[in-house]
């Protein structure tokens, strides 16, 4: 805060601890010539009311709130946070895959109820991880599982940056899905919010995967996930995003992981990311660019 008061004057800050209605968000904006953006939803009626604002920074990485379109139209330049989730993401994704595999949830539950354990976990090490989607998050996570002793597979089409030979890439998700022990996405969503593991990718994957989202919920199949468990297709699922409500049929499911969408929200990167929308504004204000 004090970093943005020395270039900028605050004309609304947002201390309710809740997120703003559009008619709230609307007047906040009412003088404001940029917006550093939490989960807010940017409508085109909001983003037409804004009749100041050139610049939204938004406190993550997904832009699913703002209509693009409308802040295009606007010419309203929208910024986001990348860089500061990425580790926190992949140390989640992690968690979430040790999970499924050694069962922890399983166990905590039945040392507090005070029955045997019946299951049996099973190494990471040595497992074919199919990584989908090797930006910041995915090549974090490629980068941890090669060191723990996995095979590390990955689908991405647009990857320009330097890959270690070891990890192979495939040129089709069929060729993914029939290889990996563990399938991990890290993608944006798909045009028209199309899932990628939908009846047919299920069908193509090797009996008893794992498959963990951390990206976004649209990009699974949830009815085709459901029937995937409950036929023993997949082995277990660690979801840390998924529609909402969230479906009973899921929560009834014991080798499905659930956390609430808290993937990146350490102590340590809601700092950076705040920090990160901060220095975003502050170089539109100084630059006019970012």
């Amino acid at each position: 805060m004090e970093k943005l008061k020395k270039k900028c004057s605050l004309v609304y800050v947002n201390t309710t601890g809740r997120r703003l209605s559009e008619e709230e968000l609307i007047e906040a904006l009412r003088d404001a010539d940029a917006a550093i953006a939490g989960t807010e939803v940017y409508s085109k009626k909001v983003l037409f009311s804004a009749k100041n604002l050139r610049a939204v920074s938004r406190v993550g990485v997904g832009l699913d709130a703002i209509d693009m379109a409308a802040a295009a139209e606007r010419d309203i330049r929208i910024l986001n946070t990348p860089e500061a989730p990425a580790q926190a993401v992949a140390e989640h994704t992690l968690a979430l895959i040790l999970s499924c595999l050694r069962h922890i949830p399983n166990y905590n539950e039945q040392i507090r109820r005070g029955t045997t354990p019946v299951l049996r976990g099973s190494l990471l090490a040595g497992k074919t991880a199919g990584i989908i989607g090797l930006g910041r998050i995915g090549t974090r996570v490629a980068t941890i599982l090669d060191a723990i002793g996995c095979t590390v597979l990955y689908y991405d089409p647009y990857v320009t940056h330097a890959v270690p030979d070891s990890w192979v890439r495939t040129e089709e998700l069929s060729t993914l899905y029939s290889l990996s022990d563990i399938i991990t996405l890290h993608m944006p969503p798909k045009a028209g919010n199309k899932p990628v593991l939908d009846r047919k990718a299920f069908s193509a994957c090797k009996k008893d995967v794992i498959v963990i989202n951390t990206a976004r919920g649209s990009l699974i199949d949830e009815d085709e996930l459901i029937r995937s468990l409950e036929e023993g297709v997949v082995a277990g699922a660690g979801l840390d995003v998924v529609g909402e409500p969230v479906s009973g049929r899921l929560l009834a499911l014991p080798q499905v992981i659930l956390t609430p969408h808290v993937a990146s929200d350490t102590v340590e990167s809601r700092y950076r990311m705040e920090m990160e929308a901060v220095d975003n504004i502050l170089r539109f204000v100084e630059e006019g660019i970012s």
